[in-house]
């Protein structure tokens, strides 16, 4: 049997959730796929896991690096091995839900211009689920444009067409960041990206995780990312202006709404003059109603609104509103096929946990 969605990890040391993550995937109602494993010089029972595994299902192939080679490098690894039609991205720490492929196989099939989707997805940490967001945008543009802002797209929640990712494959000078800048030369290719907006993953946060571990390097390598895209699509900021960038409005550490307005009116000009982006105004919001949840000053709320055009805010207001409400609504029927009830939260921001807890 050809497999179709070629799904590729890479693990490091991943024995506590890996077999977890594995079963996820053989559940899958889409049967036509191979699981690419690329085992980076693991230390602990990984090896043993994968070989059970593999000898189980001869769809799940095991290859072993001879050095830790790090995950940009395993991934391109296991993207010049892929037969599938489609790469689908999976984390060994991850959880699929059993329809994952089959909705994100029928989603590409049925939107021959969309490149690479992802997905909504739950987020699990000390046994706690909820929303991993609710009430994006979803769409193409939405998604350029959140690029320079922010990181939209779930990585382990991807799939994409896989000549575009063997065509363009990751940067292996980065150590935590790879997947952002491959979003970005999707952007600057023209290849177009779409979120699916349905619930199809639960994502893992825990301590061991790079993003927990690296934030220094992190701030290095989204500096040298950004650079480029704004540097292709609109143009160079001072010193001044990166170093809020990266503390203030990427990472949100030292929010400052004084600077964020002074911020949010050059990009605004610059892409009024470049006219690179449709939805600027769109990605300023988003990073506003982060400093939101981050529990700014109703009045400091106020005077960032104030920058932003009447009609504009009016008519994001609703539709953000609207959508987190949909999104919220998916996220609860997903939740409850899994056997997860709601605990507290809102109905656009659900909080679950396992019934027999």
């Amino acid at each position: 049997m050809k497999a179709e969605i070629s799904v590729i990890m890479s693990v490091y040391n991943g024995e506590e959730y890996l077999g977890e993550t594995i079963d996820s995937i053989i559940a899958q109602t889409f049967r036509e796929w191979e699981l690419i494993v690329i085992n980076d010089c693991s230390t602990d029972k990984t090896a043993e896991i994968l070989e059970k595994y593999a000898l189980m299902d001869e769809r799940i192939k095991v290859h072993i690096n001879e050095v830790n080679l790090r995950l940009p490098t395993s991934l391109n690894k296991a993207v010049s091995l892929a037969q599938g039609k489609y790469i689908a991205r999976m984390d060994a720490d991850d959880i699929c839900f059993a329809d994952r492929l089959e909705k994100q196989y029928n989603f590409m099939e049925s939107n021959p211009d969309i490149s690479l989707s992802s997905c909504r997805f739950l987020t699990l940490k000390n046994g706690v689920y909820s929303s991993g967001g609710c009430g994006g945008r979803c769409d193409n543009e939405a998604i350029r444009a959140m690029l320079l802002v922010t990181n939209p797209i779930l990585h382990p929640g991807v799939i994409a067409r896989a000549e575009v990712m063997k065509e363009l494959g990751y940067d292996t000078s980065l150590t935590c960041t790879e997947d952002l800048e491959l979003w970005t030369r999707f952007a600057k290719n023209n290849y177009k990206m779409q979120i699916q907006p349905e619930y199809l993953m639960i994502y893992r946060l825990h301590d061991k995780q790079i993003t927990g571990t690296t934030l220094k390097r992190q701030h290095e390598e989204v500096v040298k990312i950004e650079k480029q895209y704004y540097q292709t699509f609109l143009e160079e900021m001072s010193d001044t202006q990166w170093g809020f960038y990266i503390n203030g409005i990427y990472f949100k550490e030292d929010m400052d709404i004084d600077k964020f307005c002074e911020f949010y009116k050059w990009i605004k000009a610059v892409n009024k003059k470049e006219k690179s982006f449709s939805a600027v105004d769109y990605a300023a919001f988003e990073i506003l109603a982060e400093y939101k949840r981050c529990q700014i000053t109703k009045k400091e709320l106020i005077k960032a609104m104030m920058c932003f055009n009447p009609l504009f805010l009016a008519k994001e207001l609703y539709c953000r509103k609207k959508r987190a409400y949909d999104d919220g609504r998916r996220c609860i029927e997903a939740a409850k096929q899994i056997g997860l009830t709601q605990t507290s939260g809102t109905a656009e921001f659900p909080i679950f946990s396992k019934v027999n807890e």
